[in-house]
């Protein structure tokens, strides 16, 4: 296989071989994303910029704009009702090239009514072995804040009179990728970010809450280990993928227990006890298939299955399931009724189109969009929570220059 195909593979498993040139001197790429659940609608467009720079520098930008619309009581209004949230994010990333070494820097941040968010990561990534092998680091820490708005008492997370609920997070990633035979390609990757602060809904109620409001532990270990395999059969032009993630997450400085969940207000009782404790494990599998010399579609189908946290405590089921805080000597117990802390069962299956779109250079105004590439997606989500099933197309153009 040519050393092409190879670097295709490569980039169908997002890793990039520093020796290899395949763009222009830059590219523009708008895409348009819509999420639609019972009681929410998400339109997402997003514009982004990469330019290729003299002495292996490059550039890449990118803005994104969520609107989300929903209806809710738990986002800050008095009532149950339709409300609109914009969430704006502005990115920046610079690269360089040496041969078989790239690293990259960036900065992203990202602003809501009541949510800003500071983010600066780093990476690099080293080929060997004839560019048959990667190895790449990746490092990020994120400052975030959240401010309350419209609620009458302060949140667990604020110190009166301010109620502000800030965030820390830093990130820290490895992953290695090898060329196993000219048509398959296996990656490794490792993963770790470390959370102190406020990570709920500062709008989320609780039953018997003496606040009224959730109050989730304020320090995470999140980690995951994730495998990727990647075949080609040249003979059919078909790619086939096999991802899979395990999750798992603790509280630094206490050990996984065999307690069991659902403990609720008491767990602070037994020494030791970790009370996040969730787990899960997420396979996707892909086929990539050429229909013709400028058509490709795309299949996958992704399952995912979450353990719940262990102090998370079902309150739609069972509106007492955590006992009145008198009960209890300690306060400030963590509780939590967000549905993605409970058991969460999803699937989604997908199917995408990619069309190069080289068969308009003949048509006039058209040939204008000849250079680039079209591509339309339409998945539907199967979940467990209470948020119900959802409908997600997304639709891309992009053009080189």
């Amino acid at each position: 296989m040519s050393r092409r195909a190879v670097t295709t593979l490569l980039a169908a498993l997002g890793v990039v071989l520093p020796s290899v040139s395949v763009r222009a001197d830059g590219e523009v790429t708008i895409r348009g994303a819509y999420y639609r659940e019972a009681s929410t609608r998400v339109i997402q467009p997003v514009v982004a910029i990469d330019q290729n720079l003299p002495q292996g520098f490059d550039v890449h930008t990118t803005y994104l704009l969520d609107a989300i619309t929903s209806a809710s009581a738990n986002a800050g209004t008095a009532k149950d009702s339709i409300f609109t949230e914009l969430r704006n994010e502005v990115s920046l990333g610079v690269g360089k090239t040496w041969n078989k070494t790239r690293a990259t820097l960036g900065y992203i941040y990202s602003a809501e009514s009541d949510y800003w968010s500071h983010t600066l990561h780093a990476s690099g990534s080293q080929s060997f072995w004839g560019d048959t092998a990667t190895v790449a680091l990746s490092l990020g820490l994120s400052f975030d804040q959240a401010t309350a708005r419209n609620i009458p008492r302060t949140p667990f997370c604020a110190t009166a009179p301010s109620l502000n609920c800030p965030l820390d997070i830093y990130f820290a990633g490895v992953s290695y990728t090898q060329v196993i035979t000219p048509t398959f390609i296996g990656q490794l990757d490792l993963e770790s970010a470390y959370l102190d602060g406020f990570q709920g809904n500062l709008y989320r109620t609780v039953p018997n809450s003496p606040m009224g409001f959730e109050n989730p532990p304020e320090k995470r270990l999140r980690n995951a280990i994730a495998a990727r395999l990647a075949y080609f059969f040249p003979s059919t032009e078909t790619g086939l993928q096999l991802h899979y993630r395990y999750y798992f997450d603790v509280y630094p400085g206490t050990a996984p227990t065999t307690m069991g969940p659902n403990l609720g207000a008491g767990y602070l009782q037994q020494p030791g006890y970790d009370p996040w404790q969730v787990q899960s494990h997420t396979i996707e599998g892909r086929i990539y298939q050429q229909l013709s010399p400028t058509l490709q579609a795309r299949f996958t189908l992704r399952i995912y299955h979450q353990s719940q946290a262990a102090f998370w405590c079902d309150t739609l089921g069972n509106p007492s399931c955590y006992p009145p805080q008198g009960q209890f000597s300690i306060t400030g117990t963590p509780e939590s009724t967000d549905p993605k802390l409970g058991p969460v069962n999803t699937e989604y299956p997908e199917v995408k189109l990619i069309w190069d779109a080289e068969a308009l250079r003949d048509v006039p105004f058209f040939r204008w969009f000849a250079g680039g590439t079209f591509e339309i997606s339409y998945g539907y989500y199967y979940q467990s929570t209470s948020f119900g099933d959802a409908h997600v197309l997304q639709t891309g153009y992009t053009m080189p220059y």
